[in-house]
C-alpha cells in the first residue's frame, strides 16, 4: 500500500494540471488597445421652439424616467391661444346641431349645410393646432437614465442649443478595440468578464451586441461592443476596464 501512494498523487496531480491548462484555455484575458464602460445611450436635449425658460424640473445627477418633465418655456400666449380656438370649436359645434333640424326640414340647402360643417372642421383643426404649438413648450425625457448636465437656468431665453444632456447607464455598453489576431474568436451572444480598473467594483458579465464585421487595416483592429446590466446604476460610465473570454463561442446555426 505504501508503493501505490506516489502512483496516486502523480495520477491527481496529472487532473489537476489537465483541469487548470482547460480553465486558463477559457479564461482568456484579452489584450485590448481599448476597453471603455459607455453609457448605451446618451441624448442632448434642445427645446423645439424658441422661448424664455419658465422653469427646470431636473438638475444634474437626477434619475428620470421616459416622459418625465425636463422643462417648460413660458406659454402664456400659447395658452390663451387655445382657450380661444376651444370656444370657437364649441361654437361651430352648437352650429351644426341647430341646424341640423333645419336641413332635415330642407329650410337649409346642401350648400350652406357643407358650409357650417366645413366651418366646424376648420375650428377644430385650428384647436388642434393650438394645443401642439402649447405642447411644444412642455418637454419631456425620451429616455430612462439620468441627467448628465444642465446648461440654463429659469428665466434665460433658448434657441436650438442643447438645454442638458442625458445618458441612460442601465444597461452599460463596453466598447473594445481588439488586434486582428482575435478576429473570429469572438461572436455574437458570447458572454465576455468585464472587471473596471476600480478596486471597488467587482468584475461581471457581458453580452456581446456588436462585431465589426471588417478589420481596420491602417490599425489593424476591429471593434466589439459588448451589453451589461446596471441595476441601480451602480456601475459608472466612463472607466476603463479589461475583458477576459470565460466561454467559447455560441456554435454557428
Amino acid at each position: 500500500m505504501i508503493k501505490k501512494q506516489p502512483i496516486m498523487f502523480a495520477a491527481f496531480a496529472a487532473v489537476m494540471l489537465v483541469q487548470s491548462a482547460s480553465l486558463h484555455a477559457e479564461e482568456e484575458v484579452l489584450s485590448t488597445l481599448g476597453c471603455m464602460l459607455q453609457p448605451s445611450k446618451t441624448v442632448q436635449i434642445s427645446s423645439p421652439v424658441h422661448g424664455v425658460l419658465d422653469s427646470v424640473q431636473v438638475k444634474r445627477g437626477d434619475s428620470i424616467k421616459k416622459g418625465t418633465t425636463l422643462f417648460q418655456l413660458k406659454a402664456g400666449v400659447e395658452k390663451k391661444a387655445v382657450q380661444l380656438a376651444l370656444v370657437r370649436a364649441k361654437f361651430a359645434k352648437r352650429k351644426v346641431a341647430r341646424n341640423k333640424e333645419l336641413f332635415d326640414q330642407e329650410i337649409l340647402t346642401e350648400h350652406e349645410r357643407d358650409e357650417i360643417e366645413t366651418e366646424y372642421l376648420i375650428a377644430r383643426s385650428e384647436l388642434h393646432l393650438q394645443q401642439e404649438e402649447l405642447a411644444l413648450r412642455k418637454v419631456l425625457s425620451p429616455i430612462n437614465g439620468v441627467v448628465v448636465n444642465s446648461f440654463n437656468n429659469k428665466g434665460e431665453y433658448v434657441t436650438s442649443e442643447p438645454i442638458m444632456s442625458l445618458a441612460t447607464l442601465n444597461p452599460l455598453h463596453i466598447d473594445l478595440l481588439l488586434p486582428s489576431t482575435y478576429f473570429g474568436q469572438i461572436s455574437l451572444k458570447q458572454q465576455l468578464l468585464i472587471k473596471p480598473e476600480s478596486n471597488m467594483i467587482d468584475a461581471k458579465t457581458a453580452k456581446v451586441i456588436i462585431v465589426d464585421p471588417l478589420i481596420d487595416s491602417a490599425s489593424g483592429t476591429f471593434r466589439v461592443q459588448l451589453q451589461m446590466s446596471n441595476p441601480g446604476n451602480k456601475i459608472p460610465a466612463g472607466i476603463r476596464c479589461s475583458a477576459q473570454i470565460t466561454s467559447k463561442p455560441p456554435a454557428s446555426k
